[in-house]
């Protein structure tokens, strides 16, 4: 088929012949690794794959329904928010899936904003088939679908959608009742007294109880008005604020709403809240999960990935004011400190005991893991141990899984790290290797020729500890000796790493720093000293490493402190600091 200029200018750009059948062959082959039960058609069906079309592709759904709608404004869609490159399009009709296959098959449409691959359109058979609910829940997050009848549907929304007291607020309108719930601290204070609590609600209530739901009564309810489009963003209900469980009520329209988690943000649960159902997020799913609404006028349902249009809905929240600390197990995502325990380290004692729980106990549980990911080497290390003469002596300590002791380059090295695990795996690999604290290290003064450490200074959780760190690599090299020691870096804007990262925006220079250790989002750093998570993949385990990320000149700062040394360089690779130094 011959395209003339104007025409190809018009409907965009489009692919033919023998480039089109491999990427046809390659679109096929994608399906029968993630959907192995949809089975490809020779014969035109309504059910349409289209590869390169998703949200991963950078392809919206608005742009979707820009390019399908105007061939049938019949079809629907079947969308996948992550790990798919295609969608499914399911037409009115055999003929009008016809159609849209002939007007957009190898086609780049010029709708497409940011993605400039071709629509690969093949017939298929069927649609996947739908998924369990389950796979999608959070732990301890319970749901109860139609716990509301149609009539108290009614009665409640009459009352919230007509009540005097409505506010407005940004993506939705609002009315509380008991107490009123502060939007700045994300919290209610008793002493704060809103409408009182309707009859219908109270009544409401009293059935929770008697179907032990909850043990106590609520006393902050908060109603939400949303029109389709709004939603809420993705937050914890507070710690401190609240007891266990945050109580809520659909009405009027089904919503997908987001849990993400706090250890490990990729990790997204969509649930899907149908209408007069009933939803307690408690235990696991109220204190790590984070849950919130995407601003859209669709959601795609997790059991199906079909997109649904949203229409007007009503939620109603209750809490229970809390009255005594929060002693929730899930400490690292509470906003009650523990006395002190989940605070940035200001002692000796304290920093010892954080490095102890979240750096040498992490160690030892993912050293298996770790050593299966811990294989490159830095360029800048490399150089670095390229260049020592060779038949010297050098350390490695931390040398984790022995990577820097195994290549036969010519010298004697000797490794040391605090975790048994890998001390144990290091020495598996013929490396010679001792178990010992990195700021004590078992080696005679001026032994060595030079010494490497790689990402352990940043685990070592106060400046003095930090600098004894460095004062005794000194201790244990010779006089014009050569250090190396890596460090991770605040801006991670040059790492391979940040064009994964869901958060595109810029680095944030403002940095804000707070006595309270917060879990690290896999975004940009908001403060120097953070909790890592380190996800297993197999078991799917979550562990957080404590970090004291470096600011720009801090790690000059550090070493002008330290006597006896000069600072050769100070490079930056992949979101690392690179320090050189020499004993003098």
């Amino acid at each position: 088929m011959y395209f003339n200029e104007e025409k190809v200018k018009a409907i965009g750009t489009r692919f033919e012949g023998g480039k089109l059948a491999k990427k046809v062959h390659k679109s096929i082959e994608q399906l029968k690794r993630h959907d192995p039960d949809v089975e490809v058609s020779s014969e035109p069906t309504q059910f349409l794959l289209v590869s390169n079309s998703s949200i991963l592709c950078s392809v919206t759904l608005e742009e979707l329904e820009e390019i399908f709608i105007p061939l049938d404004e019949k079809a629907e869609f079947i969308v996948y928010p992550n790990k798919r490159s295609y969608s499914f399009v399911q037409c009115s009709s055999i003929e009008a899936a016809q159609t849209v296959r002939q007007e957009l098959h190898g086609l780049i449409p010029p709708q497409l904003k940011i993605s400039h691959q071709p629509f690969i359109i093949s017939f298929v058979c069927n649609l996947p088939e739908a998924k369990k609910c389950e796979m999608f829940r959070p732990a301890d997050l319970k749901l109860v679908e139609d716990y509301v009848s149609e009539n108290l549907e009614n009665d409640l929304v009459e009352l919230l959608t007509n009540h005097s007291k409505v506010q407005s607020l940004k993506h939705r309108a609002v009315v509380h009742f008991g107490h009123v719930f502060d939007y700045n601290t994300n919290s209610a204070s008793e002493w704060k007294e809103a409408e009182p609590i309707p009859p219908v609600i109270e009544a409401l209530v009293d059935r929770l109880i008697s179907d032990k739901y909850i043990t106590e009564r609520p006393d902050q309810i908060t109603a939400n008005v949303y029109e389709p489009g709004h939603g809420i963003p993705s937050h914890y209900d507070t710690h401190s604020a609240f007891d266990d469980p945050i109580i809520s009520i659909s009405l009027l329209s089904d919503v997908v709403m987001e849990f993400k988690d706090g250890a490990n943000s990729a990790r997204i649960a969509p649930v899907l809240l149908k209408a007069r159902s009933l939803c307690l997020i408690q235990g696991e799913s109220r204190y790590r999960w984070k849950h919130g609404i995407v601003n859209r006028k669709y959601d795609v349902d997790p059991r199906t990935n079909r997109v649904v249009p949203r229409k007007t809905r009503v939620s109603l929240t209750l809490r229970k004011i809390r009255q005594k600390p929060c002693e929730c197990q899930w400490k690292e995502f509470c906003d009650w400190d523990r006395k002190g325990e989940m605070s940035v380290p200001s002692s000796e004692d304290l920093a010892m005991k954080l490095e102890n729980s979240y750096v040498s106990n992490v160690y030892e549980n993912i050293a298996s893991h770790f050593d299966e990911t811990r294989h490159s080497s830095w360029k800048a290390v490399k150089k670095f141990i390229d260049e020592i003469p060779r038949g010297s002596l050098m350390y490695d300590v931390g040398c984790g899984n022995g990577k820097y002791l195994i290549p036969k380059d010519g010298l004697f090295k000797i490794g040391c790290d605090m975790c048994l695990g890998l001390c144990e795996i290091a020495t598996k690999k013929d490396c010679h290797v001792a178990r010992c604290d990195a700021l004590s290290l078992p080696f005679r003064d001026t032994s060595a020729d030079a010494a490497i450490s790689i990402a352990v200074l940043h685990h070592i959780a106060t400046f003095e500890r930090r600098k004894r760190m460095i004062e005794e690599l000194l201790r244990v090299v010779k006089r014009g000796g050569m250090i190396c020691v890596t460090v991770w870096s605040m801006d991670q804007s040059q790492s391979e790493y940040a064009k994964m990262r869901s958060n595109k925006d810029e680095v944030n220079e403002e940095i804000k720093n707070t006595d309270r250790l917060k879990i690290h989002d896999g975004k940009d750093f908001q403060q120097q000293d953070v909790l890592v998570p380190w996800t297993m993949d197999q078991k799917g385990e979550t562990f957080l490493r404590y970090y004291h990320v470096f600011r720009e000149g801090e790690a000059e700062q550090l070493v002008e402190s330290v006597d006896g040394c000069k600072l050769v360089s100070i490079e930056k690779e992949q979101g690392n600091y690179i320090i050189v130094i020499r004993k003098i």
